[in-house]
């Protein structure tokens, strides 16, 4: 890639910067000399991440809008922004809210941002991890045994027929789940017993949930593909990883990633897309069961960027370089792709994880040696290193109040 081949006018905007999964995105944007913009919300209490990937020197500037008025503050600052473009930017996203908004409110932003998605029923459907079932069914794709509920006496009727241990999720993580749960995605029931413990956030959070059965064996079976798809669900770029660990553990997000190529999985995800109909960004995440030897869909995520897809850069593939250049319509290439077995390291979820495991000592030892063998850190980066002292200081400063 030539230096400064993109000039001021071309332009990517990142939305919301609060979110881990855009630091990603600005960086590997940014070593292509793609002009970055950063939209950040701003609240009386600013999250982790807000003050963190705000330091990237990949970042030409950084917008801010009130957070307290979410949507309307979003889509003025977004309409204002881009009217002061002389290209259309492209929109990049980081989370499954932005993503559902930037969806609804696709007819007005069009005119001022470059970006491609699937239509909004589908976005929906696949977000909803309810509606996700019905999808799932309808085009006959690898899922675990699934339930869908909307209140206690469901819970008691399914649990019965049940083979345990199983997890029950929420349809939607909606921000009262966020401030009271942060990045607990589910809950596990390890036996039929434990069921009167949900009772109570069933109760609290009055919304439809899903009871999926687990897919027995460890976190290494867990893969995951990334692509960048064009308008007929075709890939201009696809990687695909093993997650090695997760925080939480077992359920969570990933900590430490491997890349690898597989050619069953490969297979199988362009499968999906196309009966999915899927374009611009996508991933999914599966899990093989030994029971059957055949990989079932853990989540799939359309048309924001997962935390873990940076682990293809490992083998010189940049996809939001592939995504940019696609909707600028800029003739691009294929990467040409060296396979690495070097690792990629969440140093957060990596530090969490090792305090909820009863081992510690051996956490630690663990941890030293991936990060012996780790060449893309989430946050830390010898080329943009302000993030990564902005994460100290943060630490610094909630060990000091302990």
């Amino acid at each position: 890639m030539k230096k400064n081949q993109y000039s001021n006018n071309e332009i990517a905007v990142v939305v919301n910067c609060n979110n881990i999964m855009a630091m990603p995105i600005i960086r590997l944007l940014g070593k292509a000399e793609v002009n970055v913009v950063g939209v950040f919300g701003s609240a009386k209490s600013n999250s982790h991440y807000h003050n963190i990937i705000k330091e990237s020197k990949y970042l030409k500037q950084r917008v801010f809008f009130d957070e307290t008025h979410y949507e309307l503050e979003l889509i003025n600052v977004l309409k204002n922004f881009g009217e002061s473009c002389k290209n259309k930017p492209v929109l990049f996203l980081a989370s499954d809210t932005d993503l559902n908004f930037i969806s609804l409110n696709r007819d007005v932003l069009k005119d001022y941002f470059l970006f491609t998605l699937p239509e909004h029923q589908l976005i929906k459907k696949i977000l909803n991890k309810e509606l996700f079932i019905d999808l799932a069914h309808e085009k006959n794709l690898p899922i675990p045994f699934s339930k869908k509920i909307s209140s206690v006496k469901e819970l008691y009727e399914y649990s019965n027929s049940m083979r345990y241990p199983i997890i029950i999720k929420p349809s939607w993580r909606n921000n009262d789940w966020l401030k009271k749960y942060h990045e607990k995605k589910l809950f596990i029931v390890n036996k039929k017993e434990e069921i009167k413990n949900i009772i109570e956030i069933l109760e609290d959070f009055p919304t439809n949930y899903l009871i999926q059965e687990i897919i027995p064996g460890p976190e290494e079976n867990i893969f995951c593909s990334f692509a960048i798809l064009d308008n007929n669900s075709e890939p201009i770029e696809i990687g695909f990883c093993r997650k090695l660990r997760q925080y939480p553990p077992d359920f969570g997000n990933t900590s430490v990633a491997q890349p690898i190529e597989n050619e069953d999985l490969k297979i199988l995800s362009l499968e999906i897309f196309q009966k999915l109909n899927l374009k611009g960004y996508a991933s999914i995440e599966f899990k093989l069961d030994p029971r059957d030897h055949k990989l079932k869909i853990m989540e799939t995520t359309p048309n924001r960027f997962n935390r873990q897809f940076a682990v293809t850069w490992l083998n010189g593939i940049n996809l939001p370089l592939q995504l940019f250049n696609f909707e600028m319509k800029i003739p691009t290439k294929k990467a040409f792709a060296h396979f690495s077995r070097k690792y990629w390291l969440s140093e957060v979820n990596e530090i969490r994880r090792i305090r909820v495991t009863k081992h510690k000592i051996k956490g630690i030892f663990r941890l030293i040696f991936t990060i012996l063998n780790t060449r893309v850190f989430e946050i830390f980066d010898i080329n943009d290193i302000k993030p990564f002292f902005a994460l100290i200081k943060d630490y610094l400063h909630y060990f000091g109040k302990l």
